[in-house]
Order: C-alpha cells, then sequence, then structure tokens
C-alpha cells in the first residue's frame, strides 16, 4: 500500500509507521505536516488511503479533507480524532472520511481493521462510480438514439400518464412540454377516432399487454397523418409493471399506396364488370342483329325468286313491296347501329334550324295512327297554341318522337291511350309522351337509356337501341331527358329542346 499520513506531530507519523510494522503492513507512507504539503502530494491513485489529523494547527482541516477529495475523489480518507471526540469525527465523516481513529487508542490491529475498511470503500466507491458512468453513457446513447430515430417516441407510468417524448413529437405537433405530458396526447388525435383510441389504449394498459392501432394525428399546421401507434411494457425482474414505452412511426405514405391499390382493384373490378356486361350486350345485341337481319334477308331471298318467276301483276307488285318493307327494315336497324355508334364516340352531330314542333308532332301521329287504331289504342296530342319554334334537326326530332310513340303503343294495351304534350318552357320547349300502359318496375329505371338494354332480355323484337338514341339526339341538342313511370301506373317520357334564339337588333 502507498499512505499518505498529513499529521503535524512526529510521534503520531512514528507511531502510524510503527503500527503498521506491528500489523504486518507492507507500505510505502508519505508524511505531511501541513495542508500545504499534502495538497502538493495528493492527485488521482497517488496513495490508497489518506489518515488526515482532526486538529492541523494554523489550518482548517474540514478544508483540508474538502481539498484533497476535491482532488482525489477516488482515495479514502480516514481522520485521526482526540478522546472523546465522536462528533467531531461524524462531521467529517459526513463530509467525506470514510472511518475514523481515535490516536489515544490507536493499536496495530485497529489500523490495519481501518485501512482494510477504507481499501474496501474505496473499491466499492470506484465500482459506484464505474457503474454510473456506465448508466449515464447508457443514458445519454439512449437520448441521442431517442431523438434521432424518424418515429415519435414516448415514456409512460404504469397508469400511462406519459412523462417523456423525443424531440420528433414535439417536431410533428408542435406542442410545448406542458401541454404534452400526462393525457395531453389526446389532443393530437383526431376527433373522429379519440375516443376509440383512449378506449383501445387503456385497456391494454390494464391488462398489461401490448397495444397497436392505426391513428391520425394532427400536425402542428393543423393537417392530419396516419401512424402506427405502439406501446410495450417495462418490467422488473419480478415481473412488476413499471410502465410503457412507446412510438408513432408516421405510415401516411405506405397507407395512401393502400388506399390507392384498392382504388385501382376497384377500377379493375368495375372495369372488368363493365367489359362484361358489355360483351353480353354486344353477343345479345349480334344475336338481335342477326335475327333482324336474316328475317327481311329472307323475306327479300324469296320475293325475288318468286318476283322472277310470277306473271300475275298483283303477285309482283306484292313481292316488290315486301322487298322494299324490308329493306326498309335493314336501313333502320343499320341507321341505328350508325347513330349509336357516333354517339358512344362523341362524333354525333345535329344540324340546327327553325322547327315547327306541331308539325313534327303531327307527322308522328299520322305515321303511327294506323297501327294505334289496330291495336285499339287512342292517340292524341295537347300542344300550347303559343309555342314557338325550336331550334333543332327536323329529321332528328321526328326520330325521337316516332321512337317514344312506337313504344308507348307497344306497351300499351288495347283500350288504353297516348298522349303527346308540348309546351314552352324557359329557354326550351318540354315535350312529354305519356302512355297508360303496364309501367316500368323501379329496378329498371335507371338502364331504360342504356345502349342494348330491354326489360325483357329474351325477347328479339328490337335491338334495345331506340332509347339511347333518343337520349343522344336529345342531349346532342343541350335538352335532358327523364322517365317517370310505376308499375300498372303508365309511363310518361320527357324531353327538352333549346328554344329559337332570335338575333337582337
Amino acid at each position: 500500500m502507498r499512505i499518505l499520513v498529513v499529521d503535524d506531530d512526529k510521534l503520531d507519523r512514528l507511531a502510524v509507521r510503527r503500527s503498521l510494522q506491528e500489523a504486518g503492513i507492507s507500505a510505502a507512507v508519505d508524511e505531511a505536516e501541513s495542508a500545504a504539503e499534502a495538497i502538493e502530494l495528493v492527485r488521482p491513485g497517488s496513495h490508497d488511503c489518506i489518515l488526515l489529523d482532526y486538529h492541523m494547527p494554523g489550518d482548517d482541516s474540514t478544508a483540508l479533507l474538502e481539498s484533497i477529495l476535491s482532488a482525489a475523489s477516488d482515495i479514502p480518507v480516514v481522520i485521526f480524532t482526540g478522546r472523546g471526540d465522536e462528533d467531531v469525527a461524524v462531521e467529517f465523516m459526513k463530509r467525506g472520511a470514510v472511518d475514523y481513529l481515535p490516536k489515544a487508542s490507536l493499536t496495530p490491529e485497529r489500523l490495519a481493521t481501518s485501512l482494510r475498511y477504507a481499501r474496501e470503500s474505496a473499491r466499492r466507491a470506484a465500482e459506484r462510480r464505474l457503474t454510473e458512468q456506465s448508466l449515464q453513457e447508457r443514458e445519454a446513447e439512449f437520448r441521442t438514439l431517442a431523438h434521432v430515430i424518424p418515429q415519435m417516441a414516448w415514456m409512460a407510468d404504469a397508469q400511462g400518464r406519459r412523462y417523456w417524448y423525443n424531440e420528433r413529437w414535439y417536431e410533428f405537433t408542435g406542442l410545448l412540454p406542458d401541454e404534452s405530458l400526462g393525457l395531453g396526447w389526446h389532443l393530437t388525435h383526431h376527433p373522429d377516432m379519440r375516443s376509440e383510441v383512449i378506449d383501445s389504449q387503456s385497456a391494454k394498459f390494464e391488462q398489461g399487454v401490448a397495444w397497436e392501432q392505426t391513428v391520425r394525428l394532427r400536425r402542428r399546421d393543423g393537417a392530419y397523418r396516419w401512424f402506427l401507434a405502439r406501446a410495450m411494457p417495462v418490467r422488473s425482474a419480478s415481473g412488476e409493471l413499471h410502465g410503457w414505452v412507446g412510438t408513432d412511426t408516421d405510415i401516411t405514405q405506405q397507407k395512401e399506396h393502400e388506399l390507392e391499390r384498392e382504388r385501382l382493384l376497384l377500377l379493375e373490378r368495375t372495369a372488368r364488370a363493365e367489359a362484361e356486361r358489355a360483351t353480353k350486350a354486344r353477343d345479345d345485341m349480334l344475336a338481335i342483329v342477326a335475327h333482324d337481319l336474316r328475317t327481311p334477308l329472307q323475306t327479300i331471298a324469296l320475293s325475288s325468286s318468286i318476283l322472277a318467276d310470277a306473271h300475275d301483276d298483283d303477285e309482283r307488285r306484292r313481292r316488290v313491296g315486301l322487298i322494299e318493307r324490308s329493306t326498309g327494315e335493314m336501313q333502320r336497324l343499320i341507321s341505328d347501329l350508325l347513330d349509336i355508334a357516333g354517339i358512344e364516340s362523341g362524333t354525333f352531330s345535329v344540324l340546327r334550324e327553325p322547327v315547327d314542333v306541331r308539325q313534327s308532332i303531327a307527322e308522328a301521329l299520322e305515321r303511327f295512327e294506323p297501327s294505334a287504331a289496330g291495336a285499339g289504342i287512342a292517340l292524341s296530342c295537347d300542344v300550347a297554341a303559343d309555342l314557338p319554334p325550336v331550334e333543332a334537326d327536323g329529321d332528328r326530332l321526328t326520330q325521337v318522337l316516332s321512337n317514344l310513340l312506337d313504344n308507348a303503343i307497344k306497351f300499351t294495351p288495347a283500350g288504353g291511350a297516348v298522349t303527346i304534350r308540348a309546351a314552352a318552357a324557359d329557354t326550351h320547349a318540354h315535350i312529354t309522351v305519356e302512355d297508360s300502359g303496364k309501367g316500368i318496375p323501379p329496378e329498371y329505371l335507371p338502364h331504360i337509356f342504356d345502349r342494348f338494354w330491354k326489360a325483357d332480355r329474351k325477347s328479339r323484337t328490337s335491338a334495345g337501341l331506340g332509347l339511347a338514341i333518343c337520349k343522344g339526339i336529345v342531349e346532342a341538342h343541350g335538352g335532358r331527358i327523364g322517365v317517370t313511370s310505376a308499375p300498372g301506373e303508365g309511363t310518361t317520357i320527357d324531353f327538352t329542346v333549346p328554344l329559337l334564339r332570335h338575333s337582337e337588333g
């Protein structure tokens, strides 16, 4: 050992040397007769123990003790006291001395015991310092890591009250510590999810198990972003819950990508369903078109064959009439197909010229009066006397009226009635075609203007293009078309066409 004896009395110093020798302790002994000498000899690790006289004439021994510990806190100090000076010894030990030895009862055994105790105290103190230093280093590493990670991190007590956040939290939320600590974190959650998040976290904390949930947190600018919130319990070696460590990881981009993927999947499913519907509609249309073309073609072929051998003028005229009607049917079907193709491709157009609505309605009624009379259906019209001309394509307007009348007569039973009404409404002529037929079921109403759509899919009576073409013609004029119907109450289809605009001046 290397020992420093600080005592102004030479006999006391000799007594220490003698006691060391008698105790069998091999030690190098340095001596200091004053505070100044002692301070000059003391430095970290210079001695294994310092024996300090409690009373140094001309010096403040308590101040000297503090100076020694300040210069070399790793060296244990044992105080020499006089008999009955235990109170003095206690005061020195409060200031950092590890033990005291009364000079009057100094023995080799007592000195050896005190030195061993001093060395052991110094060893334990060194271990504590190393442990504390290691803990401080680990804490510094933890804090550095906690502040540089991209996630927001936090810690809470066993009841879930948060007492620490990393810098990411304050940067993101813009909150101050006194606004965040405790239960202040509630305010950062989206109002629509706040109660759900609080209840979910509370339930997990009460169970003492990990918590994980997707949440929306408010940024300092008021915007909300998606986060994956997680919390893990912190337990002692015995399993006692001490608190919680949590993180909030920004998953907004991933969420927008889950959402984008879902949108694309929905679009794909919708497109596939539309493609399947269009394919079926095409197949149905092709079947109807094939049927509708086959019938007039067969009629033309048969009539042509008979016509070639016919000698009777009446038979020849009848066959020529059949050929003309069949050709007309084929032309109408082809015209409808061309119209719907133009409407869907955006190339459909109409002429704009003054048209007398009364004349168009009269022509349409005249055309369908024979078929209506044959079916026992009354045709009528109610046109306002002051209805001005419209700006429209006359042929297309007649086509719309004809299609609507054809449908109305087709679905009205004998004894029923079909009425056309027309009047001016603001800048448009408002035209309706009403029938007293069986009406349209509600589930069919959204589809009646769809191309190739028919209430009776098995019917081969038409290609299902008439109302779709009517809609395209009306909208090409800048008008609108709609339907009102209920089972057993008939059907009303109304559409508008712009009135003729007169130039000023």
